[in-house]
């Protein structure tokens, strides 16, 4: 099964018409410095606080279908967020409207999907909006490279970065307070880290092919997000393991549990002790003011 990162011809064209338009509703996204844009097999995810804001198809006439969470759909009145419950009946709550009605309430859209996503997820969104390197967020390896897996249930990867030099680096974003880092035996995490390393020496040709073909795509793409990124390389490489950042924690559970933590999870991968390949930061928006991610990549 091919890991694709392309779109279609006429998807291309589609977008690009719309970000022509001013007040169009793909324009108030791609300009967006909150959000974060996901290109798969002909499919545009967008992703904002961590969360599924819009999944872009287009149908067999070319036409482009927008779907959203209906959680997301519902609007908090300014004045007086409750409503009227009669014995069979409630009062009609306000909703989104079709796009123009996305596009009038669109700051509070974003607003209300933090309400769904947990703090991890946001972490990573926020990594991946200020760090011009990352280049996707939420990877289901195994979903898009079996043919038969469940795409809802395998695991995802939280990021992938290319740095200025090609070479290309995933990465998994964990809180401290995540019971998957800790054991008494071998973290949870240890696993997840080698699955990702085979998968990595399996697929890697074609896990590189896929991202040449997004960064081909950016530079086909109308907007922000995509001149942001658009880049190009002569060749890209791919870094055999996948790196692990902790964060989310504070000076006292620095001082006392992080160096057994460290331990238990350099042990378990057999990496060497203080590798690189495990970045620790109480606050992860530290990260995006440094070059610590890719500290020791070429």
């Amino acid at each position: 099964m091919k890991f694709s990162r392309t779109l279609s011809p006429s998807f291309i064209t589609s977008l690009n018409k719309l970000y022509d338009s001013e007040k169009s509703w793909w324009r108030t996204i791609v300009d967006d410095k909150d959000i974060f844009i996901l290109i798969r097999n002909n499919e545009v995810r967008v992703q904002a606080s961590g969360g599924l804001l819009l999944q872009i198809n287009q149908d067999g006439q070319n036409n482009l279908i927008c779907r959203m969470h209906e959680d997301y759909l519902s609007l908090r009145s300014e004045k007086n967020p409750y409503v009227t419950l009669e014995e069979m009946s409630t009062a009609p709550i306000k909703r989104v409207e079709g796009l123009k009605g996305f596009v009038k309430h669109y700051a509070k859209i974003k607003r209300r999907i933090n309400i769904f996503t947990g703090k991890e997820r946001q972490a990573v969104q926020y990594l991946a909006n200020n760090i011009h390197q990352i280049v996707d967020i939420e990877i289901g390896f195994e979903g898009e490279l079996k043919e038969n897996a469940s795409k809802k249930s395998v695991p995802r990867i939280d990021m992938a970065a290319i740095t200025d030099n090609g070479t290309l680096v995933f990465f998994e974003a964990k809180l401290f307070d995540n019971s998957e880092i800790r054991s008494k035996k071998t973290p949870k995490v240890v696993r997840q880290l080698q699955k990702y390393k085979e998968l990595l020496a399996q697929n890697g040709e074609d896990i590189i092919a896929g991202y040449k073909e997004q960064l081909n795509i950016y530079n086909q793409l109308k907007g922000s997000f995509f001149k942001k990124r658009a880049r190009s390389y002569d060749r890209i490489a791919l870094y055999p393991r996948a790196r692990l950042i902790i964060t989310g924690f504070h000076a006292s559970q620095r001082d006392i549990m992080l160096r057994t933590v460290r331990e238990g999870i350099e042990k378990g991968v057999e990496w060497e002790e203080g590798s690189k390949d495990l970045i620790t930061t109480g606050d992860f928006k530290s990260l995006a003011k440094s070059n610590r991610l890719f500290l020791g990549l070429q």
